[in-house]
């Protein structure tokens, strides 16, 4: 455990919420101890909005559903798995007998649910400005670079017919403007339409990946939500 305190940088004041949080419930039922599942609830919801408040202020432009998909990203069980393995954290895991011999400590469930244990052992150890400091320590780096992981994360195309749903509007049409290169080296160039509205072309080096981009350049589209619907909507209202 020791070990774990240097690596994460924080050494914690009660031991026994550092070994609770290294608990399995496996662990827990086998000897009559506490586990770590309490302080996974804990640590999930803190984690929740310490990674919500930072997208919130990294993106001001960006709407709710982009930043619930990034979050979704950065919070997933993958994601959290990883960082466990690289604080070494699977290997100073308590299992029980079963979840041992199965190879539990290298589980991405079992992974993720104690970095989350962690954080919340944390929280009531130190208080939650160190939850924040350990959080930015294993993420923050993720989160820094959210604008990469955005682009291949998120849904834009889902986004934006979303979006013109809920403005009363029909499904976009993505238009193949141009495609060149050769046949390993291709660019695709399309354009997203909605109505006689063309949006700003989105390149790719697959039809897919281009529509991608065009979906994301038309949320951007200023010129498209702010003067062209408002003027369509208003015609319609006539």
């Amino acid at each position: 455990m020791d070990r774990l305190e240097e690596i994460i940088q924080y050494k914690f004041e009660n031991k026994e919420l550092l070994l609770q949080a290294l608990t399995h419930s496996s662990y827990g039922y086998e000897r009559s101890v506490p586990h770590n599942e309490r302080l996974e609830f804990l640590g999930d919801s803190i984690l929740g909005y310490v990674v919500s408040r930072n997208l919130y202020l990294q993106f001001p432009n960006k709407n709710e559903g982009t930043l619930s998909k990034l979050k979704s990203v950065l919070v997933s069980s993958k994601t959290l798995a990883r960082k466990a393995k690289e604080i070494q954290l699977g290997e100073v895991l308590r299992l029980g007998r079963g979840e041992r011999k199965a190879g539990g400590h290298k589980k991405t469930s079992i992974l993720a649910d104690a970095v989350e244990a962690l954080i919340g052992a944390v929280s009531l150890d130190g208080g939650l400005d160190q939850a924040d400091q350990l959080i930015q320590f294993l993420l923050g780096e993720d989160i820094a670079n959210a604008t990469i992981e955005i682009k291949n994360a998120v849904d834009f195309k889902t986004l934006l017919q979303e979006k013109l749903q809920e403005q009363g509007l029909g499904l976009p049409k993505y238009i193949l403007k141009s495609e060149e290169g050769p046949a390993h080296s291709r660019v695709f160039r399309v354009c997203a339409e909605v109505g006689d509205y063309a949006g700003p072309t989105g390149e790719g080096t697959s039809k897919k990946n281009a529509q991608q981009e065009s979906a994301r350049l038309l949320l951007e589209d200023e010129r498209f939500w702010n003067v062209y619907l408002v003027e369509n909507q208003a015609v319609q209202a006539k």
